[in-house]
């Protein structure tokens, strides 16, 4: 029997245009019937079982626009290094993690930051020996574009002194021509990355379900990943049982296209819970790497301007073939000659139906005519609000002044430009209410100084970067992203309300319960809703 229920005595979110609060809603199975005032009153809703919300905010369910959900899971029994402010440090956890392994175990890490280590460290491949005792290694850098190897690793992986750099790629050298260990962006780690095991089958369906819970009690419901070709048939098994447990909108390498095709894209990989959206690419690099692709070169440096790790060419023919297959690209590109190659490709894409939405990945720094240009072209600015505080000092130290393009919040909306709120994660955690935060005050918690504080949103503006904003973006705007009728069942219970609350204690925000399908899934020890 279908399950009627009308939540009432709350103070509901619309998310709608001027965002208009209502007190109740009405929801029949997986979807909203009614939203308005008094509804638990109303004789048309007698029958549906009343949950008393005692006065607390409702808000569409929380999404997370740019995850790499399935690496996520995949690399939850990695060494984690993120906040670590030393070489040290790093060598010392390393090495403790190490020792738990068998002897032929890979020991894969990820988070390190040496620019964010009190003092900086040029890391190399000897350093990692002496805390692996042997084993191989492979440790990624916090932004994902540097693969930290071992000796071990690189001789498994074939790489020498005489080996050339990958298109795209770069392996850095020693002054003596032997491979350093670092080797950047995926041409370049690829050759070490294909020889890790990840999980097997059943270990990974235990981490993806712990990994779902975890969102449940940060009131997210549901995800855009761009992750490998494994996560498509994963993620489609899962929800043809209904076992999904988020919306998964998937964005997939090219090297899927070749096995695909328009049938299949229709019956496997579209329904409620999954869709496969487009096919995710890069034009460069990172900021933290230093191959962000730039027209001007990295202050400190004699020509750097970072990496073009896909060419224009490049692009379009993947941008071709997808077409054909009513896909669209998201296409990370964090430099501002990076988003310019991007949109001159844009420029020439073909038609698509209109709920399929061509996409930038990151956007960090961007010339101000290029942001006309997106407008102008429809392309959805895909961003990631807690790279802001996260970058201001290498921002400053790599950009200069041209730190006035990067992360332009205000200038994109108020061009009209739709706006989709992620975070990277695992790279940052996926945590929206910090998102939320940094959108907001632009600036470290507990710091006042905000980074070109024109460009910071209101509480509005930066909730809808996470609800509305990322239904748009995969062309569900009729579906998910606002609590009206007709819409999905996904929505967010708050213990307070988040428009109320000081700006600097947004990321503070409680999740009293999450609402998915219809259905409760995550309540706090501490609601006092009886569900």
């Amino acid at each position: 029997m279908t399950s009627r229920k009308v939540y009432c005595r709350g103070r509901i979110y619309i998310q709608g245009d001027d965002n208009p609060i209502a007190d109740s809603l009405a929801v029949s199975g997986g979807t909203i019937i009614a939203v308005g005032n008094g509804l638990d009153r109303d004789p048309d809703f007698a029958s549906y079982t009343r949950i008393d919300l005692h006065g607390a905010t409702v808000i569409p369910g929380l999404v997370d626009a740019h995850t790499h959900f399935y690496f996520m899971a995949q690399s939850m029994g990695n060494v984690m290094l993120d906040g670590l402010l030393s070489v040290e440090e790093v060598l010392r956890k390393i090495k403790k993690h190490a020792q738990g392994l068998g002897k032929k175990e890979w020991v894969v890490g990820q988070g390190y930051s040496a620019e964010r280590w009190t003092k900086y460290v040029k890391v190399d491949r000897y350093m990692l020996d002496m805390a692996t005792d042997g084993r191989p290694a492979a440790i990624f850098s916090k932004d994902q574009h540097v693969l930290w190897a071992n000796s071990k690793a690189l001789e498994l992986a074939g790489i020498t002194a005489a080996s050339r750099d990958p298109e795209g790629g770069r392996f850095e050298r020693l002054l003596n021509g032997e491979p350093s260990g670092i080797l950047k962006e995926l041409p370049g780690y690829f050759p070490v990355y294909k020889l890790i095991k990840g999980p097997h089958r059943t270990k990974m369906l235990a981490l993806h379900r712990q990994l779902v819970q975890e969102m449940y009690a940060k009131g997210v419901t549901g995800v855009h990943s761009m992750d490998g070709p494994d996560a498509l048939d994963f993620w489609a098994e899962l929800a043809a049982k209904q076992k999904l447990g988020l919306r998964i909108n998937y964005y997939a390498p090219p090297k899927v296209l070749s096995g695909l095709n328009k049938t299949q894209i229709r019956q496997r990989y579209t329904n409620d819970y999954f869709r496969l959206n487009g096919i995710k690419m890069f034009a460069d690099g990172s900021l933290g790497s230093q191959s962000a692709l730039c027209f001007n070169r990295y202050l400190g440096s004699k020509d750097n301007y970072g990496i073009e790790t896909t060419t224009r060419e490049g692009i379009i023919r993947v941008m071709n073939r997808a077409a054909k297959l009513g896909l669209p690209l998201a296409v990370h590109a964090i430099g501002d000659r990076a988003i310019a190659n991007v949109l001159d490709c844009y420029e020439q894409a073909p038609s698509l139906p209109s709920s399929a939405r061509y996409r930038i990945e990151h956007v960090q720094m961007i010339r101000r005519k290029d942001v006309a240009r997106m407008k102008r072209l429809g392309v959805v600015a895909s961003m990631q609000p807690l790279h802001c505080p996260s970058d201001i000092k290498m921002v400053e130290k790599y950009w200069g002044d041209r730190g006035r393009n990067c992360y332009v919040f205000k200038s994109i909306l108020r061009r009209g430009i739709p706006l989709a709120f992620g975070s990277d994660a695992p790279i940052e955690p996926l945590d929206p209410f910090a998102g939320i935060q940094a959108a907001v005050t632009r600036s470290l918690p507990g710091k006042r100084k905000a980074f070109y504080p024109e460009q910071r949103l209101t509480v509005a503006e930066a909730v809808s970067g996470f609800t509305a904003g990322p239904a748009y973006a995969v062309g569900e705007e009729f579906r998910r992203g606002r609590l009206l009728p007709g819409y999905i069942a996904d929505f967010t219970v708050l213990s307070d309300d988040i428009y109320r609350r000081a700006v600097s204690r947004l990321a503070e925000t409680e999740v009293a319960a999450t609402v998915f399908d219809g259905q409760p899934v995550f309540q706090h020890p501490s609601s006092r809703i009886a569900f």
